[in-house]
């Protein structure tokens, strides 16, 4: 297994209202952003927190809170592992869409050495996610400023999601289901209530985390494999659950989210079997 361990972060460019930054790899993705907010480049803020180095970041295009950091990335740089070459890849070329990208497409083909980003200077910074805005307002949050948001994302994370030292786990296991509008007016039929969001393309982004709670599996368990109790969308490890064991519990989760919503819920994660 190849661990990157490439590190540096590098000003490229910069102007009265953004800069341009080459970082490498092997730096750790939440020590990035809050070493970006230090300096006062700003817009990575609601993907505070997120575990993994910057060069994973591209291959599952990370996102949280409305934002995905596709939006922020200039270029990436890769070693094609099967050409042993080196390769400079535009944001159009890495083929970002919701938690994939051209990189998690072509699994193993590339060895990503350095992203270099587009960040603002200005202060202006917000929560696109409809649960964020509702922490916000809850804990009497009004001045938006960069650093009160990446305060209340990290709050918010360690709120919900389970210490990977203490409790096994990936983080969120299943992604949001977009589904059309036709499938969504069919839905709507029966389930008035869904969470929802109008995607980019116009069709419907589903909590998956709220269907699984519906669907009764929310802090269930079998044996060490379970979903966690205070967040619905993350599979758990209490201890020895094997690998197998929790991948059939989380095919025996999404059956069950698709028997009663006719959605199917897909792993976020890469599975190897």
């Amino acid at each position: 297994v190849l661990h990157n361990r490439l590190k540096g972060i590098y000003l490229l460019n910069e102007t009265d209202e953004t800069v341009q930054v080459e970082v490498m790899g092997g730096e750790n993705w939440h020590e990035w952003v809050t070493y970006a907010l230090k300096k006062g480049w700003h817009g990575l803020e609601p993907l505070a927190l997120i575990p993994g180095t910057v060069g994973a970041s591209p291959v599952q295009n990370i996102g949280a809170y409305g934002y995905e950091v596709g939006e922020f990335i200039e270029t990436v740089k890769a070693f094609d592992l099967t050409e042993y070459r080196e390769i400079e890849f535009t944001r159009e070329q890495c083929e970002f869409s919701y938690r994939d990208s051209l990189f998690k497409i072509n699994r193993g083909q590339y060895l990503i050495t350095s992203v270099v980003f587009n960040l603002k200077k200005s202060k202006a910074v917000e929560i696109r996610d409809p649960g964020g805005q509702r922490y916000l307002e809850a804990e009497g949050i009004e001045e938006r400023t960069p650093f009160t948001i990446y305060s209340a994302v990290i709050a918010i994370r360690r709120s919900k999601l389970p210490d990977p030292k203490v409790i096994g786990n990936a983080g969120s296991f299943f992604k949001n289901p977009i589904i059309s509008n036709s499938t969504w007016r069919l839905l709507l039929t029966h389930e008035p209530d869904l969470v929802h969001y109008k995607t980019a393309d116009d069709r419907i982004k589903l909590a998956a985390g709220q269907l699984i709670d519906l669907a009764g599996f929310k802090g269930a368990r079998e044996g060490d494999a379970g979903m966690y109790e205070k967040q619905a969308l993350i599979l758990v490890n209490h201890g020895n659950a094997s690998g197998e064991a929790l991948y059939q519990f989380s095919e025996k989760v999404a059956d069950a989210v698709e028997a009663r919503f006719g959605v199917r819920l897909e792993a976020e994660p890469l599975i190897i079997r």
